[in-house]
């Protein structure tokens, strides 16, 4: 068998290097994320099959209430498409990432923060575009 005694599958035990590409803002959006600034050891059971993954560190306090605090490292699962309610790295016309919650309604987009402080962004639909979504969390202390 390929259980260990914890019964969890090898593969989940092996840590997978991932390139941690920057900051992103939980808060006030930042310019797109492009250049590798060091890169972070990720168990493999944080990984969902398939797809390509990047990490992130956290900038900013918007997403408090959804567990996401200032410093920590995100994971994100490369895709285009997300869910209502999703946390995803939104591209803000091309220019601007950052990390909210998602919800789609008739031609625009809302872009909402997990903390009160922050309002609800509403963006026309083409100036949002999905990055990635959020599946793991690191954080130090």
């Amino acid at each position: 068998s390929d259980r260990p005694a914890g019964g969890q599958p090898l593969e989940a035990l092996h840590a997978q290097e991932l390139q941690v590409m920057g900051k992103i803002a939980a808060g006030v959006p930042i310019e797109a994320i492009s250049e590798v600034s060091s890169r972070i050891a990720v168990p493999g059971a944080m990984l969902s099959r398939g797809g390509d993954h990047y990490a992130l560190e956290v900038s900013g306090d918007s997403m408090i209430e959804a567990g996401i605090n200032d410093g920590d490292v995100v994971i994100i699962r490369e895709t285009a498409t997300a869910d209502d309610g999703d946390i995803v790295v939104a591209l803000v016309e091309e220019q601007e990432a950052t990390l909210k919650k998602i919800f789609r309604k008739a031609g625009s987009v809302d872009l909402v923060a997990a903390n009160p402080a922050y309002p609800t962004r509403t963006l026309a639909a083409d100036k949002v575009r999905v990055q990635g979504r959020l599946v793991g969390l690191i954080r130090t202390y």
